[in-house]
């Protein structure tokens, strides 16, 4: 996200004479803003946790040539198919790779390896994005967009992953349960917050349970748990099966 919105803020458009306009970008520009955005974020985290000692900064990135989320339901984030990434935005990304240190695994997304990071044994980090779904991870969390901390605990972490997966992210393309919306999602997952009462909200819908699950793992961000380091794939999500006390009112 960091590198997306600094290769766009740089772009110019020059118009050369009437009804002629070109789109320009100088990649030292987003370069520069990239260094001073990491280095103003730090601070700020760094400062909020009052921690003084040695710390490591990895940038995460979405595997560019494959998504395991797109093999599971081919519509995902087709939406996005024919929106453009800012000018220069590739030639950026491997800037970053020679200069940070980053993080990036076979078809997974950015939002997955933070999660993985997050998550594993021993790990003390704080996930720093603009992006809403990081409530689905455990940890400690910064979005520098609305500049807001959190902590979100490990039930915390497990209701907001059944709740997206109720409403779907029409900005993913993946649609969730149908019909329903925040409020009603809240109210059933408040009654009983478990897999049963996805499936059966599901189910009302004509729906099946291998239906929900999809769904599911297409929400879930990974975890350390989620993912085989050694085959180098992810491990897909599978539910805790739990009786659900949702009645109809």
């Amino acid at each position: 996200m960091i590198v997306f919105r600094s290769c766009a803020a740089v772009e110019k458009e020059i118009e050369w004479y009437d009804g002629f306009s070109t789109l320009h970008s100088e990649h030292t520009e987003a370069e520069a803003l990239i260094d001073d955005l990491v280095q103003s974020i730090t601070d700020k985290v760094l400062h909020h946790y009052k921690y003084v000692g040695e710390y490591e900064i990895l940038m995460c990135f979405s595997d560019p040539k494959e998504n395991f989320r797109k093999k599971l339901l081919p519509t995902y984030k087709a939406n996005r198919a024919n929106k453009r990434k800012p000018l220069g935005y590739y030639e950026v990304v491997k800037w970053v790779h020679e200069n940070y240190k980053t993080y990036l695994k076979p078809s997974l997304e950015a939002d997955d390896c933070v999660g993985i990071l997050m998550t594993m044994k021993g790990a003390n980090a704080v996930a720093i994005s603009g992006d809403k779904d990081f409530k689905s991870i455990p940890g400690k969390f910064y979005n520098f967009i609305q500049d807001e901390f959190m902590e979100v605990s490990k039930e915390e972490a497990d209701y907001n992953h059944l709740y997206q997966t109720l409403i779907g992210d029409t900005a993913d393309n993946y649609k969730g349960c149908p019909g329903i919306g925040s409020v009603t999602a809240h109210k059933l997952l408040h009654d009983a917050p478990n897999w049963g009462t996805v499936v059966e909200a599901f189910e009302k819908k004509g729906l099946t349970e291998d239906d929900a699950l999809l769904q599911a793992r297409v929400a879930r961000i990974l975890r350390a748990s989620d993912y085989d380091f050694k085959k180098k794939e992810p491990i897909m999500w599978t539910p805790v099966r739990t009786e659900t006390t949702v009645t109809d009112k």
